[in-house]
């Protein structure tokens, strides 16, 4: 029996594909960010359906992300995946090295010292290893300095075993920060002019996020990189102008739901859970939800979030009382419009995005962000499904 699950709608994504495609323009290349484990969705199942659904290249963090991805049985990804890491090494023999070898795999680039291991991985190979250039353009973490960028460029030409297939910026708070982007886009842009002549034409060029794909159309250039825009998050939390006029409204593709473990009623005055955080001051009856920190469940949410019970007309809002546990919740069932029964379904977090359950809320409750309450939720179990909205 699961104690709880990621219910996660495949159709959803595919139109959320859809709706980024209708926004950038069909002359601008999708690729879709699935590093850690698709932001705990699941790397595999989410990268079939955005191959299937038309994403021309996929981005995770690690070569370890990259290789069920690459390997998988009976049908790998076929579209090229990005590592965005420094990769300093690739085993000639290991499950990478055709993938490379076919150009399916790109690498990036952060530093002049790291063109020489790219330059030793392709020797190694026997191929021509797709590079892209980060540039750095004020995220200061890692990525080429914007002022050296055609120096990198020349070097690479002088190379044997690499082909530039891209180059790339990544925005520092394009969701909050409109000057400080166009700051980094003009740098971005200085950076491309002055290399112009010693970089490939066909060259992929990308910089937008999910924040900056809604922002400006100067941001697009000829691929967006969209993670949290596919999976229904990211544009509600955008602050000030400017943002693209009519952009399609793209939807969250996952809800965490559990069932009732044990139903009670508890006295006036008993305290409830770990350090005593909350008194009842009624008769109450409590609800158990098998679910807690263990599984990503943030113990930030104590005595402040709510879960949803029951289906249709009879669903209501139950407040979490106490501390939230290592593997169970207790929930305040009080509001309930009928009888309340062990089994009872149970809603953590909603795919609404207005819902008081859903990831912005309980972000923005546990002073976290989207990200962060996604990827927590990566242990859980999860069943994919086909049209299965449940929003209110």
């Amino acid at each position: 029996m699961t104690a709880s699950w990621l219910e996660i709608d495949l159709s959803r994504l595919e139109a959320n594909v859809a709706a980024v495609r209708r926004l950038v323009g069909p002359a601008i290349r999708v690729c879709g960010v699935v590093k850690a484990d698709a932001y705990g969705m699941g790397a595999l199942p989410i990268a079939r359906r955005l191959a299937a659904a038309g994403a021309d290249m996929l981005a995770v963090y690690s070569p370890e992300q990259a290789a069920p991805l690459v390997g998988a049985v009976p049908s790998p990804i076929l579209v090229p995946i990005l590592v965005m890491m420094p990769v300093r090494r690739i085993d000639p023999d290991g499950a990478l090295a055709p993938a490379l070898r076919d150009g399916r795999l790109h690498l990036t680039l952060h530093d002049a010292a790291h063109l020489d291991d790219v330059e030793a991985i392709g020797a190694d190979l026997g191929a021509s290893v797709p590079l892209h250039l980060h540039i750095d353009t004020g995220m200061s973490r890692m990525g080429l300095n914007a002022e050296r960028v055609r120096d990198v460029a020349e070097a690479v030409r002088a190379t044997r075993h690499i082909d530039v297939a891209g180059i790339y910026t990544h925005f520092a708070a394009a969701e909050d920060d409109v000057a400080f982007t166009d700051s980094q886009m003009t740098r971005f842009e200085q950076a491309l002019d002055d290399a112009a002549n010693v970089l490939p034409d066909d060259l992929i060029v990308h910089a937008a996020n999910t924040f900056a794909v809604h922002r400006n159309a100067r941001y697009h250039r000829s691929m967006v990189r969209v993670g949290l825009g596919l999976y229904g998050y990211g544009p509600p939390l955008m602050e000030g102008p400017p943002r693209v006029t009519d952009a399609p409204t793209v939807r969250p593709i996952m809800r965490w739901v559990s069932a009732l473990a044990h139903v009670e009623c508890w006295p006036r005055g008993a305290s409830v859970g770990y350090n005593r955080t909350h008194r009842l001051d009624q008769d109450t009856l409590l609800g158990v939800v098998p679910a807690g920190y263990g599984d990503g469940y943030a113990l930030a949410l104590s005595n402040q979030a709510v879960v949803r019970i029951g289906e249709g007309d009879a669903r209501f809002e139950a407040p979490v009382l106490g501390r939230v546990n290592m593997d169970q919740v207790v929930v305040d069932l009080s509001a309930a419009k009928g009888p309340v029964r062990c089994g009872d379904p149970v809603e953590l977090i909603s795919n609404d995005p207005e819902a008081p359950n859903s990831v912005e809320a309980l972000a923005r409750m546990a002073g976290s962000s989207c990200y962060e309450v996604l990827c927590r939720l990566s242990r859980v179990p999860k069943k994919y499904v086909e049209g299965r909205g449940h929003c209110a």
